[in-house]
This record gives C-alpha cells, sequence and structure tokens, in this order.
C-alpha cells in the first residue's frame, strides 16, 4: 500500500524543470569600469498537476467526484 502511494505521489508531483527563464543585466560604464551593476533573474515554473486539479475552474467537478469517491470507499 505504501508503495502504490510513494508511486501516485511520484507521478503527480512536477519535476525540477526549467521552465521559461529570463536574465537582463544593466550597469554604468565609468573609466571603462562597471558602477551600479543590477542582474536580474527570473524564472516562471509550471504549476503541478495536483495543485492544479485542487484549484482550477477546469477541474473542480472532478476533483470534487474524486474526493467524493474516495471518502465513500474508505
Amino acid at each position: 500500500m505504501i508503495r502504490i502511494i510513494a508511486i501516485t505521489i511520484f507521478l503527480f508531483t512536477s519535476s525540477a524543470s526549467f521552465g521559461d527563464c529570463k536574465y537582463s543585466a544593466t550597469a554604468d560604464v565609468e573609466n571603462n569600469t562597471l558602477v551600479n551593476k543590477k542582474e536580474k533573474y527570473v524564472c516562471t515554473e509550471d504549476k503541478s498537476f495536483l495543485y492544479a486539479f485542487f484549484t482550477e475552474d477546469e477541474w473542480a467537478k472532478t476533483a470534487t467526484w474524486t474526493i467524493l469517491f474516495i471518502m465513500e470507499n474508505l
């Protein structure tokens, strides 16, 4: 039983993938040296399936029926 739960959790959690990442850097140049250097690295990650399953309107009915089915059969 524990093995099934572990496999299910492994399948439904998101893996460590690099999503849409953007890098930008700005700086001022004075006397051939960089001054006020600012770097910005922004990544957007995809939501995991379980998070989307319980929070998005697209999956609301399915999530409700799944919970009810599990509770009824316990």
